[in-house]
């Protein structure tokens, strides 16, 4: 796929999003919101500390909410965002080419290496048994606490030509059937806006991975 250039239908439908989420959700606590609850809930109930360790979901209606823009950065971040913000599900992504065969979703050891996000000069280790999402060849941890806070290495870029974009689909909040139906939505809004081959799947406990060709 493509993530060259800009993308001025993009860029609309993202400034959309933002106002469309701030008309729907104003006036009221948007942490209160089933979609956004659940993911509170789970992280709460994990131990996690949302005040400084927020799903990326809450972190991104917060901003949202208070009225702060967020920039066109690329293509796949941008339908990131959208996805994100009209579904309020979590969305993320990792450049492919930055990583070996296999990431796996799993507790950490701790000995882990992981480069913060615009931060690539440091570098941290996961605490043990904290959620990460990592690259098992390398023991590099692509995002922290489960969907925290995503790498600097794997960062989308207009250079990236292989790209794994997440929906983290919290049941009941968002049940199975219409987190197929935003999942295959952004499947097409990839082949439109960027080109190229996609794939994608839903997985689950009796499904934990895939295999994909790039």
């Amino acid at each position: 796929m493509s993530n060259e250039a800009g993308d001025p239908e993009l860029a609309e439908r993202l400034r959309e999003a933002q106002q469309s989420l701030v008309a729907r959700l104003g006036g009221e606590d948007w942490r209160a919101h089933p979609r956004v609850a659940t993911w509170l809930q789970a992280f709460a109930s994990l131990g996690i500390a949302v005040g400084s360790r927020p799903p990326s979901l809450a972190a991104l209606v917060k901003r949202t909410m208070k009225g702060s823009a967020l920039p066109f950065i690329n293509r796949l971040v941008a339908l990131m965002n959208i996805t994100s913000l009209e579904n309020l599900v979590p969305c993320g992504g990792d450049d492919l080419d930055a990583v070996g065969a296999e990431i796996v979703l799993r507790p950490a050891t701790g000995t882990e290496t992981y480069r913060p996000l615009g931060r690539p000069e440091m570098t941290e280790h996961p605490d043990p048994g904290e959620i990460v999402y990592v690259d098992t060849q390398s023991s590099v941890v692509l995002c922290r606490t489960w969907c925290w806070r995503n790498s600097d290495i794997t960062k989308l870029t207009e250079l990236t030509t292989a790209v794994a974009l997440n929906l983290d689909l919290m049941a009941p909040a968002v049940p199975f059937e219409e987190g197929a139906a935003i999942t295959e939505r952004l499947a097409a809004d990839m082949r439109r806006h960027c080109g190229g081959r996609v794939q994608w799947h839903m997985l689950s406990l009796e499904h934990p991975g895939a295999e994909v060709e790039i």
